[in-house]
This record gives C-alpha cells, structure tokens and sequence, in this order.
C-alpha cells in the first residue's frame, strides 16, 4: 500500500468471474497491453485480439518479439479509468502468441476516500434516476459507499450506460434518510451471466446530501466496530 496526495493505493486479486469480465471489458474497447520481457529493451505494447479455447489471443505483430513461455510476466492493462494486472505466463501456438483466461487479474485501487461495505442485512433501495431519454428508474443494490463516490449493482436489464456519463441517482440506507445527488459514472464492469457493476462519483452533491453519506459511513464504521468485539 502506498499514499501520495491524499491518494491511497492497494491491490485487490480479483474472482473468476470479474477477472473474465475485465478481460473482456479490454478486448472490447482494445485497451493496451504493456508488459516487459528480458529480450526486449523497451516494453511491448499490444491487445487482446480475440478469444479462442480458453486462450487470449494477441495480434500477429507480437510474434516479432521472443518470449520466454517459462518466465511469468505482469501485463498492465487499462478499463476506463481503473487500471488491472495480469500475472501470467505467454504461450505460443500456431504462431500465435496468447495467454490462458484463467490468468489471475488484480486490481490496482485508488481512492482518496475508503470504501465501506454495505452490510447484508441492512435495509436499503437504489435506482439509477430516469431521464427524457431514459424515463422509468432502474433498480440497484448498493455494493459500497465513500465519502465521494459509491458503488452500485445494476439488478435489472437498463441501458448501455458510457463512462463519463453523468447520471441522477438516489438510495436509502438502514436507518438514513434518503441521498438524491447527480454522479458521473467512472467504472463499468459488464459481468456474464451476472449484474453490472457501475462505479459512480458524486457530483454537484449539496451539503446535506454529504452530512447524510458521512452519517451513513458512522453507522458502518459503529457496526464493524461492533461487530469485531
């Protein structure tokens, strides 16, 4: 872990199935690939062109650099703003250079705020407010909560949201009174099979709004706190 600005950074290893999502999420939007190898002065830069069999293909161009399918090496990659490790090993078939799906994936976090769960059993609604475009609401769960941002769980079908978006939304939390505040969506984790996950930044947040988020960060801290004895 380390701290500079205010900023405080982590490593998370991510589970199976958000390690594919993120995966995919770099295919789809050809996110640079960079990693080093000893044969090479400089690092390569590439991209996932394609899946095959389990396999992360990568373009015919990185044939022209020699690696090493003994040695492990740390590929970093970018999905909007969030930034992700692949600790893997480069494997050659049919002249292709790949590594397999199954790789581990982890994390790099910044926030300058820490982010507290939601406990289970709490009482809570979220919705992603509608818009001339998008009138009717669209339902959420709320993963974990900051000082400046939040986290939701899309829980039903919705709209192909973009990062940078700039979206209303409202939830209510255990005993709280209810946030209403306009975000900007920084964060999209498309996830097979299973909801998305939208990180979200408070934006044009009034005072009240921020007293009752930091009311809500209390409770949390009180009941880990408690929870620990």
């Amino acid at each position: 872990m380390s701290q500079a600005e205010g900023i405080t950074e982590f490593l998370s290893e991510l589970n199976e199935s958000d390690s594919l999502s993120a995966l995919r999420s770099a295919h789809s939007e050809k996110s640079a690939l960079v990693f080093k190898v000893d044969s090479h002065p400089t690092p390569i830069k590439t991209f996932i062109e394609n899946f095959l069999d389990k396999r992360a293909l990568l373009p015919s161009e990185a044939n022209v650099v020699k690696i090493d399918p003994d040695k492990e090496v740390s590929i970093k990659f970018n999905v909007g703003t969030e930034v992700f490790f692949v600790k893997t090993f480069i494997k050659s078939h049919m002249n292709r250079y790949y590594f397999d799906m199954g790789s581990k994936v982890i994390q790099l976090k910044r926030r300058k705020e820490p982010r507290f769960m939601i406990p289970k059993k709490w009482a809570q609604t979220a919705a992603i407010l509608g818009s001339s475009t998008k009138p009717e609401p669209i339902k959420c769960n709320v993963v974990d909560i900051s000082l400046g941002g939040i986290r939701f769980e899309i829980t039903q079908q919705h709209p192909t949201y973009q990062r940078d978006d700039i979206i209303k939304i409202k939830f209510q939390i255990y005993k709280r009174a209810e946030v209403s505040t306009m975000a900007i969506i920084r964060f999209i984790l498309v996830r097979p099979n299973m909801n998305s996950i939208v990180g979200l930044e408070f934006a044009e947040i009034t005072d009240v709004q921020k007293e009752r988020v930091s009311h809500i960060v209390q409770d949390i801290n009180m009941f880990n706190a408690n929870t620990k004895q």
